[in-house]
């Protein structure tokens, strides 16, 4: 099948090494830069896998409870009003909250300066919410990363940085500091148009900086060294947090299970525009794959590639 791709990175970790990372087409169509393993790339949700763990790693060593709601944790002049009374971090982890993204249309008039994380709070509900309900919403892992920069007093990407980035060996990757991708990255987005096998370029842009939920700029190169700390379950660092994050027992509070092959996996799907990709790995199999392409995902390429490939690979152990 044809997806129409610009340019696309698939890296594969099998028994803790990385046995595969190759970049292919172009990191903007109009010039024929090639796309590279080390080409800072907006990775959009799998950053709420850094934030999960972030979480994971500061309310561990703190001796707090992921129950505790954001009021609690929040301080005297930052708490907010009495729909966060009952809201935990649990919540905020599962999208339990009840929270929900503003409009499409609320967002575009937002002004640049309220974009800021530290901004959050103008943008919340003032009113208690009736009941929780879970629903997917962005809101949620921006609310955490407000909550996680007002306790601890460091700024939320220097905090992922030094608790997760940097102890995963993701040495080139960190989280935005402005709206704009263009300022962190040259690579394009695309999305295909009405006119047969056209491409145009897909413009975007980060609600907040820093974008606890969506904001992590990362590389094919970095991301392989993620997934192999990934892969030393019991014996990383990262299976602590996952742990910590499932209680023990179960899915990580924060991780999507992806069925690849007949096998289970775990891990998040990233879309930021015209920025797609995915990043799962599977205990069971001691395999894992992540896929980046600077396209829209509109025939659902992420899955069918990556199924494609997990099953290559069974086949041919």
């Amino acid at each position: 099948m044809e997806y129409r791709l610009p340019g696309i990175l698939i890296g594969l970790v099998e028994n803790e090494k990385l046995v595969y990372l190759k970049s292919a087409g172009f990191s903007d169509l109009e010039s024929k830069d090639s796309l590279k393993v080390n080409t800072p790339f907006p990775v959009g949700s799998i950053s709420k896998l850094a934030t999960a763990l972030t979480a994971s790693a500061y309310f561990k060593a703190a001796g707090i409870p992921l129950e505790s709601t954001v009021n609690e944790l929040l301080p005297q002049p930052k708490k907010l009003g009495p729909t966060f009374d009952s809201i935990s971090i649990l919540d905020l982890l599962n999208h339990s909250s009840g929270l929900k993204d503003p409009r499409r249309l609320e967002q575009l008039f937002i002004h640049e300066e309220n974009r800021k994380l530290v901004k959050l709070p103008s943008q919340l509900p003032k009113s208690k919410s009736k009941a929780k309900e879970t629903q997917y919403s962005d809101l949620n892992y921006d609310l955490l990363g407000y909550v996680l920069e007002s306790h601890s007093g460091q700024s939320f990407d220097q905090l992922a940085e030094e608790l997760i980035l940097i102890p995963s060996g993701m040495n080139s990757s960190g989280f935005n500091t402005s709206p704009d991708p263009m300022e962190h990255t040259d690579l394009k987005a695309y999305q295909p148009t009405f006119i047969w096998k056209r491409l145009e370029e897909k413009k975007t842009r980060f609600e907040r900086f820093p974008s606890p939920s969506s904001g992590l700029i990362s590389t094919g190169v970095d991301l392989g060294n993620a997934m192999i700390h990934f892969s030393r379950w019991e014996m990383g660092f990262i299976h602590r947090h996952l742990d910590h994050l499932s209680g023990g027992n179960g899915k990580p509070a924060g991780f999507q299970q992806l069925d690849l092959s007949g096998f289970s996996f775990l891990g998040h799907f990233g879309e930021q525009g015209g920025y797609n990709g995915l990043f799962f790995f599977s205990k069971e199999l001691d395999k894992g794959i992540f896929l980046l392409t600077n396209a829209r995902d509109v025939k659902d390429h992420r899955v069918k590639i990556a199924e494609a490939v997990i099953s290559v690979l069974i086949s041919n152990p």
